[in-house]
Parts: C-alpha cells; sequence; structure tokens
C-alpha cells in the first residue's frame, strides 16, 4: 500500500507519525508525499486552539479529493475531543485517538483488504505509555525520542490534559534502549520530546527524575547531542543542573515556557512559578552552562490582562533576553476555565500586543546572534537550502548558515560565526571536509 501522512502541532505529534511511518515500512509499504495518490491517508490532529481543529479537518477533507476511494483515518488530539465530528465532518473511515496508535497500522490493512470494512475506532482514555520506535525515515541527523505523554498542570488556557489524559512515562530502561539504538543508527543528535517532560517519572515505581532521565540518555548515547524539549521551569533546580551538569553531550539550550512575566496573569492562568523564580532559574543557568540559551513561549491578551501587566510581561521579556521566542495572542478555547472568564480582550488589542512582544523578542534574538559572531561553535547540518549553501544549528539552538562546494548534510563542523542578519548566523567551516 501507498501511505501517506499530515502532521498538525507539536513534537510528539511529529514522533508519532515517524514512528507510524516506520511500522508500516516494516510491513512493506510505501511512504509517499501527502500530495500524492496514496491507499491510506493518515491525518495526525491537534487541538490546542480552534484554529488547529480547522486545519485538522480541512487537511483531512483534501485526501478525498485525491483518491475518493482511499481509505482516511483521523488520529491524534482532535479525534480524541471531538471522535464523531472527525468521523460526519471529515469523513474518516477509521477514528483513533491519542493512544493505541499502534493499531493504526493493522487497521489500514483491515481496511484495504476487506471490501466490507465499516469503520474502525480506537478512541479511548489512554492509561499507559505506548512505546513506539524511536526515529524517523528522513535521514539520520535528527531523531525524537518520546519519553511522556499527557499532562496534569490544568493550566486555564489549556485543553491539552482533557485530550492527552494524564501522565504516562515511558520505563528508564526503555528510554536508555532506544537511545543506544538511535546512537548506533548514526543520528547525530536526539530531542527528548514529551507532552510534559517535567513530570517524567511521576506514575513509574521508582520516580526517577526528568534529570536522572536526562544523564542516563547522555551516558547510553555519549557521542549523541542530546537536546531536551520544552520544559516548565519548575524543573530547573539546583539539583536538577547538579545531575545534568557534568554530560558535554546535553546541549545548552533550554526551552523554559514563561507564558507571561507577569504575577497576576500567572495565576489566573494556573502556572505554578513566579517571575522572581524564573528570573532565579536563568541566573542559575547561567552559572551551569557556558554559552546557553533560552527560548520561550509567551501569551498576550490572557482574560483580564491589563495594559500594566502587559507593560510587566514585556518589561520582563527584555530583561531576560530570549535567544528566541514563541509571541501568540491567547485564543478561546472552549472547555477550559479561561473561556468562560471575564474580562476577554479584544482582537484589536491582542493584535497590538502581539506586534510589541515580536517586536521585543526580535531585538532580545538579534542581541543574542550579535553575541555569537567571532566564536567557533560546532553546527550540526541538516539540509542544502540553496545552490551549495546548507543551514543547520549549533548546539545551543543557533541558526547557521555556510557557502560549500562539499555537501554539508549530515555533519557536525567547527564554523566560526562571523555576521549576522537578526534570523542567522552565517560562518566558515574550520576544518578540512
Amino acid at each position: 500500500m501507498k501511505i501517506a501522512f499530515y502532521t498538525l502541532g507539536c513534537k510528539t505529534n511529529q514522533f508519532e507519525t515517524q514512528a507510524l511511518e516506520t511500522l508500516f515500512e516494516q510491513r512493506g509499504h510505501t511512504i509517499v508525499p501527502f500530495d500524492e495518490f496514496a491507499n491510506v491517508y493518515i491525518v495526525n490532529t491537534c487541538t490546542v486552539t480552534a484554529l488547529s481543529d480547522k486545519k485538522s479537518r480541512n487537511a483531512a477533507r483534501r485526501c478525498k479529493k485525491i483518491n475518493p476511494q482511499a481509505t482516511l483515518i483521523v488520529c491524534g488530539c482532535y479525534s480524541q475531543m471531538e471522535p464523531e465530528q472527525a468521523r460526519e465532518m471529515c469523513g474518516a473511515d477509521i477514528v483513533v485517538g491519542t493512544g493505541c496508535k499502534g493499531q493504526i497500522v493493522k487497521l489500514a490493512e483491515q481496511a484495504q483488504a476487506e471490501a466490507s470494512f465499516s469503520g474502525g475506532s480506537a478512541v479511548q482514555e489512554a492509561r499507559e505509555f505506548e512505546v513506539l520506535p524511536a526515529g524517523g525515515l528522513r535521514g539520520r541527523t535528527r531523531a525524537l525520542l518520546k519519553v511522556q505523554d499527557g499532562c496534569q498542570n490544568f493550566c486555564t488556557y489549556c485543553i491539552i490534559p482533557y485530550a492527552r489524559g494524564r501522565c504516562r512515562s515511558i520505563p528508564l530502561t526503555e528510554a536508555v534502549r532506544q537511545a543506544a539504538f538511535l546512537e548506533k543508527e548514526g543520528y547525530q543528535e536526539i530531542v527528548v520530546t514529551g507532552i510534559e517532560v517535567s513530570s517524567y517519572g511521576i506514575d513509574l515505581p521508582d520516580h526517577p527524575s526528568p534529570a536522572a532521565l536526562l544523564a542516563a540518555i547522555c551516558r547510553a548515547a555519549p557521542h549523541t547531542r542530546i537536546r531536551v524539549g520544552s520544559l516548565e521551569p519548575r524543573t530547573i533546580t539546583p539539583e536538577f543542573l547538579e545531575e545534568v551538569g557534568p554530560y558535554p553531550n546535553l546541549c545548552p539550550h533550554f526551552h523554559l515556557s514563561l507564558q507571561s512575566g507577569c504575577n497576576a496573569t500567572l495565576r489566573r492562568m494556573n502556572r505554578h512559578y513566579t517571575a522572581d523564580e524564573y528570573r532565579t532559574i536563568v541566573q542559575n543557568l547561567r552559572a551551569s552552562f557556558a554559552n546557553y540559551a533560552i527560548t520561550t513561549d509567551i501569551m498576550v491578551g490572557f482574560p483580564g490582562e491589563t495594559e500594566e501587566e502587559f507593560a510587566e510581561s514585556l518589561a520582563f521579556a527584555k530583561e531576560i533576553g530570549f535567544a528566541k521566542a514563541h509571541v501568540f495572542a491567547y485564543s478561546r478555547r472552549p472547555g477550559t476555565k479561561a473561556n468562560d472568564a471575564p474580562d476577554q480582550i479584544t482582537q484589536r488589542v491582542k493584535e497590538e500586543r502581539s506586534r510589541r512582544m515580536i517586536a521585543a523578542t526580535q531585538q532580545t534574538k538579534a542581541a543574542f546572534f550579535q553575541a555569537q559572531l567571532g566564536r567557533v561553535e560546532t553546527v550540526l547540518f541538516e539540509q542544502e537550502v540553496a545552490p551549495h549553501v546548507y543551514d543547520g544549528y549549533t548546539a545551543n539552538y543557533t541558526p547557521v548558515k555556510v557557502s560549500s562546494a562539499k555537501d554539508l548534510r549530515g555533519k557536525i563542523l567547527p564554523v566560526l560565526l562571523r555576521e549576522t542578519d537578526g534570523n542567522n548566523c552565517y560562518g566558515t567551516v574550520q576544518e578540512n571536509i
């Protein structure tokens, strides 16, 4: 069979799609681009906002236009929350939620083999971590390793705890096994990901910490970069830094979701830290890692956010000096507490605050890139973006472009960073290739 995928949303969804690609290929099937003819189309959906739901539905509807006889499988967070919509509005033949993704191969083969197949469903509450194969089929540059699923933080704006369920963790021995396998397979970087990695281990019998997990993965793949995905700020304790600090293959890049630099807004969001605590975490990182980078997410226009509260958040973002920030306006999501909160902010105000926050964080990003100039940093090159021009990332996730007559893809090389345009750094490889 020919199988095509469309993936929306987070790195966890990307991991799950790559795992499914691997499982289908192991069964002898062929993966094709989504806009080509396929026997089976799989849309791995997102439901973090109402717009995500709409994008998920639109992607699903495209499939039948390419091949009306194809089997359409809709899976992921949107189908977990709205299984009937996934079937009726998207025309899905098979609906799978956020668990049981390993069943998709069997369901697809059954649908294609049986003329009388009347549709299938695997939407249920996930109670255990589903172990899927790590890696991917798109070269051997960077692999995703999913170590955790679910969330029970219940931020007032977020639907994900309802879509993904409670926290489930991969056993530490299995995470170590997969990391060692990925290094043996030749991957140059492993990205440790999950829905809420900071909650790793709380459901396991011996409660291993996120720090213990990262240290074990670093030991299991000592010649591979280990990059950790998004963490809750509360994770970065002195004990965490002491445990992971000795491992040179742990990338000095931390994505710590801020959401707001205003304590009053953070309380309404049900975020479990203050701006002062976040500031201390940044200071501790500075003392523990050389040339580290902090990236983040910042929300503007949350219900009740006054101009003074926004100004406080804006000043805090400037003070921290993020290497990169994903700035987005609050979007109402039915099913969350914030959806029914008073003092909703108008779209005009949200757009105006977004522009101001984006401008401020663009300046901090440009300043971060400027500070990288003159340094020699190792770059993992990923793709050729123009004839004889290759791009990649340093360990601290600085994007770098280099001109070279030789193919640099998949190589880690030292690069002298010479200039920046505020969005990328440009440099020269410092050794013979």
